[in-house]
């Protein structure tokens, strides 16, 4: 690998820093697949993909401000009640995305595939409601279980990336929904102006 005196020596100042943006590049995601565990070229198309990107930092924030910077399973129950209890909780702003995925996971097929093995009595009795029967704090719950899901399910899913990718409608309706959550959270980043001191 050349350093950057060989590159600037080699290149017109303008390759020389596309050159150096690669080489960057190629280092994180090595780095980053070593930290996960991955394989590079796993993380080298997640990373490259917008809607991946988008996924990735929406669930950063979304993770930070709703679970205190960690989301498990078994918290997502407690966090749907006291969200629905709260003044900042709108009905109706979750409609048509709890109507998609509760339609969408009626099938048995997709219903396992989202799940990739893991057990969730909650979910299923949600799913075995009609519609019009769940309480808020059950769309709450479908929502960032399918959420949660999607999260987990990038590299351990049933293909990894490329496939995880392909669901690119319901992936960007998860955005969606942890925009929602996140405008509703008890956390103030940025949400009111500020002004630098006189």
């Amino acid at each position: 690998m050349y350093n950057k005196v060989d590159l600037a020596d080699r290149c017109a100042p303008d390759d020389f820093f596309v050159m150096r943006e690669e080489i960057m590049s190629k280092e994180f995601d090595s780095w980053l697949a070593s930290y996960l565990g991955e394989k590079k070229s796993e993380v080298s198309l997640l990373i490259r993909d917008r809607t991946a990107l988008d996924f990735l930092i929406s669930w950063s924030i979304f993770e930070s401000d709703c679970f205190s910077g960690f989301c498990k399973l078994d918290e997502i129950k407690s966090y749907s009640v006291k969200l629905v209890e709260s003044a900042k909780y709108r009905t109706g702003s979750i409609s048509r995305y709890v109507e998609h995925f509760h339609e969408r996971y009626q099938q048995n097929k997709l219903y396992k595939n989202l799940m990739h093995k893991q057990k969730c009595k909650n979910a299923e009795i949600i799913l075995s409601k009609k519609i019009n029967d769940l309480e808020e704090n059950e769309k709450v719950f479908l929502l960032v279980l399918v959420v949660y899901r999607y999260r987990n399910n990038i590299f351990h899913g049933n293909k990894g990336v490329s496939s995880w990718l392909a669901y690119k409608e319901q992936i960007k309706m998860c955005c969606e929904v942890m925009h929602h959550f996140i405008g509703m959270s008890e956390v103030a980043h940025n949400k009111s102006k500020h002004t630098d001191a006189a």
